[in-house]
């Protein structure tokens, strides 16, 4: 592979060069402040004088936008810094392991010489190498998209009132950026294909239960025979009790605001994996809504969100397994309220829920998801559900 050989040539003191210029830069612009506040014209009235105060409001605002621009690139230039470093080291550590065993490494290959000490070794360094290039893929795609968001003018004051908190807003929307990318990194999941269900005579017992004909995911089809094999129509009709029961509540808690891709919609997720732990097992719950994620239409977006959601949501089961259906309500809601649920911005990234407003997400009434998402094809596949519907 060609990046196992431009890793080494990597130069980590360019980038750091680089670095230091944008610092000082950023000093030259934050310094302003005081320029700024004194450049007021005492005394002076009238229409030129009102025109010459919106044109040094227009200035400052752009000033701010900038600062929070030159230091979201400060910040991601130093981090990427560092990154480079300790990737050239792994390199370098990996190469000489490779050496003292009989192995050598070309352009990412691991390939073994006549000394080669073994399989143990071998699949090691193979691990070690696919550990380093995987690395340096999240390193050039965290870069990449901060600069995209830099130049795009995605990145801005957040309202900033002063050149140093712009300058803040800027080094946090580089933090958010890391966030999203490690939440889309953990919470993925391969698709699966796709039926029409309830069908035959399932459906006429489904229907008397609540249930429609629609297309879901393979998988869970599968879960959902099975729960009506083994429960029969009650067992539906709680399942469908226990979802609508979920949806309804996220209406009425967050007055209809965020039920998609925001903070009603991080409560529903949560609460119906709580309520499903309950019912039937932390198993089956994480089977059945990793199965519910795994429509090819779904955005590998709102998927690691929601697959995040209801992992909180199943963590506050476990934690609280004598907790009532209104008690496990009021907890999925605290955690909406502390942050430890994830919600989309309009910039389309996961940020913790309590970092924005129930009106600051994103709206996708007038911006949709696209259907077609070839990439999550290589996501992580779960196989297929195993677990039992039967409470603990």
């Amino acid at each position: 592979m060609a990046a196992w050989v431009e890793i080494k040539q990597w130069k980590p003191n360019i980038i750091g060069q680089v670095g230091d210029h944008l610092i000082e830069q950023k000093k030259l612009v934050v310094g302003l402040e005081d320029e700024l506040d004194g450049a007021k014209a005492a005394g002076w009235a009238g229409p030129a004088a009102e025109t010459a105060a919106n044109n040094l409001r227009d200035r400052r605002q752009a000033l701010e936008e900038f600062a929070a621009r030159l230091s979201a690139a400060v910040k991601i230039i130093d981090e990427t810094e560092q990154y480079v470093r300790d990737l050239v080291l792994s390199v370098m550590a990996t190469e000489d392991l490779a050496t003292k065993n009989g192995y050598r490494i070309e352009n990412g290959t691991v390939v073994a010489t006549e000394h080669a000490s073994g399989f143990f070794t071998d699949a090691m360094l193979r691990m070690e190498v696919q550990d380093v290039l995987d690395n340096a893929a999240r390193i050039d795609t965290l870069l990449n998209s901060v600069l995209r968001r830099i130049l795009s003018g995605e990145i801005n004051d957040a309202g900033a009132a002063t050149l140093a908190t712009a300058a803040e807003a800027g080094e946090d929307r580089v933090a958010d950026e890391q966030r999203h990318r490690e939440l889309l990194a953990k919470y993925q999941v391969k698709t699966d294909g796709t039926t029409i269900w309830p069908t035959g005579l399932t459906a006429a017992i489904a229907e008397k239960a609540g249930f429609k004909q629609q297309r879901i995911t393979e998988a869970e089809a599968a879960m959902m025979n099975s729960l009506q094999l083994r429960k029969g129509l009650l067992g539906l009709k709680e399942f469908a009790d226990i979802r609508q029961d979920a949806i309804h509540l996220a209406e009425v808690r967050f007055n209809k605001q965020g039920l998609s891709d925001g903070h009603a919609d991080a409560f529903r997720h949560a609460y119906w994996n709580a309520l499903l732990t309950k019912r039937y097992g932390e198993k089956w719950a994480s089977e059945f809504a990793t199965a519910h994620e795994r429509n090819p239409t779904s955005h590998h977006i709102p998927v690691a969100m929601d697959l995040h959601n209801n992992e909180v949501g199943r963590q506050i089961a476990r934690a609280n397994p004598n907790a009532s259906a209104e008690q496990l309500a009021n907890l999925a809601a605290q955690a909406v309220e502390d942050g430890r649920m994830v919600v989309i911005d309009r910039n389309n990234t996961l940020v913790p829920s309590n970092e924005l407003t129930r009106s600051q997400t994103r709206e996708i009434e007038n911006n949709p998801w696209p259907s077609t998402n070839p990439g999550r094809d290589d996501d992580p596949d779960p196989g297929r559900p195993t677990a039992k519907p039967d409470q603990y």
